[in-house]
């Protein structure tokens, strides 16, 4: 999914002057039905509000990413606005919210709902994205400095595509969401997270090494282990996403990633 092209000049604004929730969704319903036609704001807010139901769409670190599925429409759209002062609107962490991030979109297309909140996710868990979208001055800064983070482009999961197994070993559990999300945007819906354990727990049952335990320190030996299958023409693409999130993985100790031939394949993890 090219989020270039759904995130609409119209539908942005640095100035999103509100108050409460209820002011937010109205407005941004309102910017979101700038960029579509046949659909006025009432059922755009609608929409949003059902979603709103199943749970709060404000995340932490002053992120909101309010979407809903619209019958009848066609195509995404994505609006971003920025409150400078922020709102009260039943975050995560508590705190109010100065970025959102809108979303529309047609009701049968779920892998483009997933690949769209992915990338949006990811860019605004950027600490320096954040940043500089906290400092946009107009709408088309606003829209700028997200696409300006937004380098990876979604690949479709393309059944004439050699597959290699990929295996991501992840000591920094923190990155999970991230890794997670990164999958998400490139199309990958299946994928088996398992706990995994290094060397130092199996030497700890064995006598004779017992006085060179030290040398792991105090940091766990409890790790994530990721198994996927992925087309090998996007092996590349996901190894830049994760040096983006964790930095480089030739320098990063505890992390590594491989990818492997298949020589037999039935069934799948896509879910």
């Amino acid at each position: 999914m090219n989020i270039f092209k759904i995130i609409k000049e119209k539908s942005c604004t640095s100035k999103l002057n509100i108050r409460t929730k209820e002011e937010g969704l109205r407005r941004l319903s309102e910017l979101l039905a700038q960029s579509v036609t046949d659909l006025d704001p009432e059922q755009i807010e609608a929409a949003l509000w059902e979603r709103e139901k199943l749970g709060s769409t404000g995340f932490e670190d002053g992120i909101a990413i309010p979407h809903a599925k619209v019958a009848g429409l066609k195509e995404f759209v994505v609006g971003i606005a920025l409150c400078p002062k922020g709102i009260d609107f039943q975050s995560i962490d508590g705190k109010k919210t100065h970025l959102f991030f809108a979303l529309i979109g047609p009701e049968e297309n779920t892998e483009g709902h997933l690949q769209i909140l992915a990338q949006i996710s990811r860019i605004s868990r950027n600490p320096r994205a954040r940043k500089e979208m906290l400092n946009s001055h107009s709408g088309i800064a606003l829209k700028e400095n997200f696409i300006r983070y937004a380098g990876l482009h979604s690949t479709a999961f393309a059944a004439d595509q050699k597959k290699k197994l990929l295996f991501i070993v992840l000591n920094e559990k923190q990155f999970l969401e991230d890794i997670v999300n990164l999958f998400l945007e490139n199309g990958i819906h299946g994928a088996n997270v398992f706990d995994s354990t290094g060397i130092k727990s199996q030497l700890s049952n064995i006598p004779l090494f017992s006085d060179f335990l030290d040398f792991l320190r105090e940091r766990s030996d409890v790790s994530k282990t990721i198994m996927a299958i992925v087309n090998e023409s996007d092996i590349n693409a996901i190894v830049d996403g994760i040096e983006q999130i964790m930095g480089s993985l030739d320098t990063h100790s505890g992390a590594m990633v491989c990818a492997v031939d298949l020589f037999y394949l039935k069934g799948t993890l896509q879910i």
